[in-house]
Parts: C-alpha cells; sequence; structure tokens
C-alpha cells in the first residue's frame, strides 16, 4: 500500500469579513433602538431578497460602572454573504471528496492529499479565487461607492454615530489558501544514511525506539486511510438503494474514489469493488437488487460490498 501525498489544510473566507462593527455606548438606550430598527428596514430595503441580514447587538461589560454596547452587522446585500457560504460548503466538498482522514480530534481533521490527485484539486481551488471570490472583491468595491452605501452612512450619522467606521474599515476579502506539507509514509528509518551512520556507532537502543514509533504511527494512519476509504464506498452503496439516486452524481463518485484507491495502490479494491459498483450505478433502480447479487453475491447491495470490502482490505495495512 502507498501512502504519499500531502498533509492539507484550507484557510476559508467567512460572512464576518463582510462586518463592521460600531460602538454605540454615547447613545442612550432608545436612540440605539430606533437605530437599529432603522437599519434593518435600510438594509431590507436594499436586499433584492429581504433576507435576514444579521444584525446582532452585543453588551460587553467594560467594568462596574461603564457597559459598552457595540453594533455588529454587515452593510452590504445578503447576497455577498451567501456566495461566501456556498463557496465554502463547496470548498469542503471538494476536501472531502479528494482528502482521506488521517486523524479527527473535535472537529479537527488531518487531512491527506493523495499525490496523484493534488494538481486537480489546488487547480480548483484556484478557480474558485479567480472566478468568484475575484468577482465578489470587485461587487463589493462597487457597492461601497453606491448611494445605497452611502445611505447607511446617513443613517448612522442620523442617529450620532460617526460613519467614519464604513469609510475606513477595509473588509478584507482573501482568497481562500491551501496551506500543504508533502509527506512520505514509506519512509524508512533503515535507508537513512544519517541514521544508518549513527547505528555503526551503536546509538541503538534510540533508534529501535524510534523506528517503533514511525511504524506505529505509519500503521495507524494507513488504517485510518483504509478505514475512510471503506466508509466513502459503503455511504455510496447504501444510497444506491434509492430510487432517486441520480446516476450521474454516483458515478462521478465512483470515479472520484477509483482515483483515490489508485493513487494508494488499492488496485485490488478497484478492480473488485468499485468498477462492479459503477454497473450497479448505471443500471435502473429496479434492475440494482439482481445485478448486485450477481456482482457481490447479496440481494443487499451495501451488505455485499461490505462482505467484499472486509475480504480483501482484512490484511491492510500490511
Amino acid at each position: 500500500m502507498s501512502l504519499n501525498g500531502f498533509i492539507c489544510d484550507i484557510h476559508c473566507v467567512g460572512e464576518s469579513n463582510l462586518e463592521v462593527e460600531v460602538d454605540c455606548s454615547r447613545i442612550d438606550v432608545n436612540e440605539y433602538k430606533e437605530l437599529i430598527m432603522e437599519l434593518e428596514d435600510l438594509l431590507n430595503t436594499i436586499d433584492e431578497k429581504h433576507s435576514v441580514r444579521g444584525i446582532r447587538a452585543r453588551y460587553r461589560r467594560v467594568n462596574a460602572e461603564e457597559r459598552k454596547r457595540l453594533l455588529r452587522f454587515s452593510p452590504f446585500p445578503s447576497k455577498f454573504g451567501t456566495i461566501l457560504k456556498n463557496t465554502r460548503i463547496y470548498i469542503y466538498e471538494l476536501m472531502a471528496e479528494n482528502c482521506l482522514v488521517l486523524e479527527s480530534a473535535g472537529k479537527r481533521k488531518v487531512y491527506l492529499l493523495p499525490k496523484q490527485l493534488a494538481p486537480i484539486f489546488v487547480e480548483a481551488v484556484d478557480r474558485v479565487n479567480e472566478e468568484i471570490i475575484k468577482p465578489l472583491k470587485m461587487q463589493v468595491e462597487n457597492f461601497r461607492q453606491s448611494d445605497d452605501y452611502l445611505r447607511i452612512q446617513q443613517c448612522l450619522y442620523n442617529h450620532k454615530i460617526d460613519p467614519t467606521v464604513l469609510k475606513t474599515s477595509t473588509f478584507p476579502l482573501g482568497n481562500f489558501t491551501i496551506d500543504i506539507l508533502p509527506v512520505d509514509f514509506g519512509y524508512s528509518l533503515d535507508a537513512d544514511e544519517v541514521y544508518a551512520k549513527m547505528s555503526q556507532e551503536k546509538t541503538t537502543k534510540g533508534l529501535e525506539i524510534l523506528k517503533r514509533e514511525i511504524e506505529k504511527k505509519q500503521r495507524e494512519y494507513a488504517l485510518s486511510a483504509v478505514s475512510d476509504v471503506a466508509r466513502r464506498i459503503l455511504d455510496l452503496a447504501e444510497a444506491l438503494t434509492e430510487p432517486r439516486r441520480k446516476v450521474r452524481s454516483a458515478t462521478e463518485k465512483v470515479d472520484k474514489l477509483i482515483e483515490i484507491c489508485e493513487s494508494l495502490g488499492l488496485r485490488k479494491v478497484n478492480e473488485e469493488v468499485l468498477r462492479p459498483l459503477k454497473k450497479v450505478c448505471r443500471a435502473r433502480h429496479h434492475q440494482r437488487p439482481k445485478l448486485a447479487e450477481e456482482l457481490f453475491g447479496e440481494k443487499s447491495l451495501r451488505e455485499g460490498v461490505d462482505k467484499e470490502l472486509k475480504r480483501l482490505l482484512s490484511n491492510y495495512p500490511s
């Protein structure tokens, strides 16, 4: 089994990048409430879809005598934030399709991007930056020059709030960026010239401990990668029992899994599970149970695929 590629992390642009925070501590509560109501009406008028704008009033205690009142909101049409939200979802879907989960710690995951899939993945992210984020930056700047943006500044001014913050805020819409660290999980301490010299000098105990730890981690990551692949294949097999499952979507997922297994050297999984599964994808829904039984020996597609995967992967990692 080959487990070479990149430890991968993605940095996303969030909707908070389009928000601004205004200090309203100097106005009284009634004026503050009027400001919120007027801003809501104004932003809803500006917003073509009249979506929820997400104005959030929050209080932060400074000391016993003073309470600071901060108003945080986005002065832009809600479709700008929706673009960022949908793009972030798409990027995470790309990661889920192209990467393997090696470790999980709460919501944080360690992703492996297989070497063969890396060019496709980084090109897709670059295309998102060029085709979505770059035009959005222009839309933001254009809106800041519009009469609507001036009306929002005027609204703040009418309620004794300095509107300068809307002029000076940068709204930093950076690109979606990828951090990748090349790793070779096939690394062998025995083949390392530095450690070979140390071995000749009889520093063997430390080397043996280090070797055991490296091999242990390699086995753990290999097992995680295989488990992640098996889970995704079983999820797909389960989904194919749904009568309205789109054939195109299913076959695309099979093709992606074939690429991943090829990069891992799991060629038997491709030949004995995924390529037969692709035939099931292309069959009509009422034909799938019979075809599943012919190809996997079980009327239940998921059970047949599960049995075959256990047979093929029982010795992994070897």
